[in-house]
């Protein structure tokens, strides 16, 4: 965690090494200033915002800029996180982005109405994927303004 506390860093929940591998190949341009922490399923996430309200004030600790989630994760599936994210007073300010392969329209409409930002479907094409993670990186730390809680 210590590496974490003073830089504005995204958390990654994704259980699937090749997706992680994927993300990180094509965020380098961005992972200096803003590092990336994977989380493997939805309790290690958990666990980790968990671990995050227990220093926050005493290290001058942050909440994750912003998160992205896998829906199809084993155990606590990105739906459960989602919703428990959302409902918790300290964590429902982080932006959250869905990123899964799933394109169901109860998924989609599931996520939105449980307080998602975004829902993007992972692209099958590598160039797409490639652009389209650019584009997410581009748009929630260069152009938007995030939360500074």
């Amino acid at each position: 965690m210590s590496n974490l506390v003073s830089k504005s860093f995204l958390l990654l929940v994704e259980d699937s090494d090749e997706d992680f591998t994927a993300f990180l190949r094509f965020s380098r341009p961005f992972l200096q200033e803003h590092p990336v922490k994977r989380c493997r399923n939805g309790e290690e996430g958990l666990q980790f915002l968990e671990e995050i309200d227990s220093i926050i004030h005493d290290y001058n600790s942050q909440y994750p800029s912003l998160i992205i989630l896998d829906l199809n994760l084993p155990g606590i599936d990105g739906r459960e996180i989602l919703t428990r994210i959302t409902e918790n007073s300290q964590w429902k300010h982080i932006p959250i982005v869905i990123f899964s392969s799933s394109n169901d329209p109860k998924d989609i409409n599931f996520c939105y109405e449980h307080g998602a930002k975004s829902y993007i479907p992972k692209p099958m094409d590598i160039d797409l994927l490639k652009k389209t993670i650019y584009i997410l990186w581009e748009y929630w730390f260069h152009l938007v303004v995030l939360p500074s809680k």
